[in-house]
């Protein structure tokens, strides 16, 4: 990409693919029993404190991740809270929500996408003291996730 039009280059690795679903459980054992995925790490319960949330309302989840080839598949169910996945799931049903990358240089790439026009839709600190969000890109619906790494 030409470097007069602004744009900053993504790495060229995706760390994850978020998928939103109603029931992670009865997911896991179909994605096992179909793709064999797994070993399954589970986070039964991600509520971060409201000094950690950035952006957006405070929620509760239950994440699971299991590697996808080179890839990770990260399952999000929504447990409590008006929360991006649980809107999300009202309006689509279960399916693909984001694609992450795992950044370096978080700060720089969140304030560039910011000064581009990109609205942060969701963000917040993990228990591991590293941050993550998420940014809707408009025009094309992408919703995409920064996680420092």
């Amino acid at each position: 990409m030409p470097s007069d039009t602004g744009a900053v280059a993504l790495p060229a690795s995706i760390d994850h693919i978020g998928v939103v679903v109603e029931d992670i459980d009865k997911t896991m054992e179909f994605l096992s029993s179909i793709w064999g995925l797994g070993p399954w790490q589970i986070i039964e319960e991600y509520t971060p404190s409201k000094d950690d949330i950035m952006v957006g309302e405070p929620f509760t989840l239950k994440v699971a991740h299991a590697n996808l080839g080179p890839i990770m598949l990260e399952l999000l169910q929504p447990l409590a809270g008006r929360s991006i996945w649980s809107q999300f799931l009202q309006t689509n049903g279960e399916g693909i929500h984001h694609i992450a990358f795992s950044l370096s240089n978080w700060d720089e790439m969140v304030s560039h996408l910011q000064k581009q026009g990109g609205e942060m839709i969701a963000g917040a600190i993990t228990p591991w003291g590293k941050r993550w969000c998420y940014f809707d890109t408009k025009p094309g619906g992408i919703i995409v996730e920064f996680v420092e790494s």
